[in-house]
């Protein structure tokens, strides 16, 4: 597995969702400025709120943009079998009906997947990612979710 193709796929999500992302605030700026969006009293709202949204739209994307600009730079490190899970970890979990499931921490970009290769992006601020972090092989982690505990043991670092 080469964990510097998957985080350049990881990259290739991003920026197809900067291209998402700059057809919806294209949309939405119209919106913010069009002459049917005017006010017509004090309770028509919907031009402050299409502005509104503009706003929220070029926040996200430059939180895109800086989450690519990290991964171009993240240094990938090789693990063995007594390295701790840390950035730039692959790990392979085994719950309790034996399902196996992989993950790729990295600094930014949770939530990801990499359908492919089977593999979800994972950051250490999520909840399995805190739990991930320092571990060895063979550790098990309980997740809560929810009401739901779930158990997993780590099968395989890289």
């Amino acid at each position: 597995m080469n964990k510097a193709a998957v985080v350049q796929q990881v990259i290739v999500e991003l920026e197809q969702k900067i291209t998402t992302l700059l057809s919806a605030m294209e949309q939405t700026v119209d919106a913010a400025t069009n002459e049917e969006t005017i006010p017509d009293n004090k309770y028509d709202t919907l031009a402050l709120e299409a502005a509104y949204l503009a706003h929220g739209q070029a926040m996200r994307l430059e939180a895109i943009k800086k989450d690519i600009a990290t991964l171009r730079h993240l240094v990938i490190r090789t693990f063995d079998h007594d390295t701790p899970v840390g950035l730039s970890a692959m790990v392979e979990l085994e719950d309790d009906q034996e399902v196996l499931s992989r993950y790729l921490l990295l600094p930014c970009g949770g939530g990801v997947s990499i359908v492919a290769e089977g593999i979800r992006v994972v950051t250490p601020e999520s909840p399995l990612g805190r739990a991930l972090v320092g571990r060895l092989l063979d550790d098990e982690i309980a997740l809560q979710v929810g009401e739901r505990v779930t158990h997993h043991v780590i099968v395989n670092i890289v």
